[in-house]
């Protein structure tokens, strides 16, 4: 029941493993609704069933970073996850979490204190992203790095805001800082 291709995905041979052993019901990033729980529970809405076997699966690629805010010990995605899971009657141990994010259990075990309904983890760095030619190997001589930096690519994060606010106010005279506020 894998539907979509993405570099964040995981790898047919992943796949293939996991409907080997699961029904898998079905497969998504979160990162396609990060921005929209209501398209995720208008999504998941389509497979909810009245009972769940044992071996029913639901696969989220967790392949991308959460929002943090101060005080919460687990992203602000994995909670709405969880709470459209929840309204939907969907059982947490049917969420097989396939995740870069080492550690998530931790996060996990907050919002899903019952250990007999908790989502199967999968913490992983093999997705598609590595086949895709995206990552090469540079060789870099540190000797000619004339100013050292950090990128932070991509949309605005609160953990790349964070970080920056702490450059700005800690460091700004110590490295050059260059942004592109579009």
């Amino acid at each position: 029941m894998f539907k979509y291709t993405s570099p964040y995905e995981l790898t047919e041979n992943y796949k293939t493993a996991l409907q080997s052993k699961y029904c898998v019901l079905d497969n998504f990033s979160l990162a396609r609704f990060d921005s929209n729980f209501e398209l995720l529970e208008k999504h998941l809405s389509n497979i909810v069933k009245s009972k769940y076997e044992p071996c029913d699966r639901i696969v989220v690629d967790h392949f991308d970073t959460d929002y943090y805010l101060n005080g919460f010990p687990y992203g602000l995605g994995l909670h709405n996850l969880f709470t459209v899971f929840r309204k939907l009657d969907i059982p947490l141990y049917v969420m097989l979490l396939v995740t870069n994010h080492y550690g998530i259990a931790r996060e996990v075990n907050c919002l899903a204190p019952d250990p007999c309904d908790r989502p199967t983890i999968i913490e992983t760095l093999i997705s598609n992203l590595h086949y895709a030619g995206v990552y090469n190997d540079h060789n870099v001589d540190a000797d000619m790095i004339s100013i050292p930096g950090l990128c932070m690519l991509g949309q605005g994060r609160v953990h790349r805001h964070a970080i920056f606010r702490f450059i700005e106010s800690e460091l700004m005279t110590h490295i050059a800082v260059s942004t592109n506020p579009s």
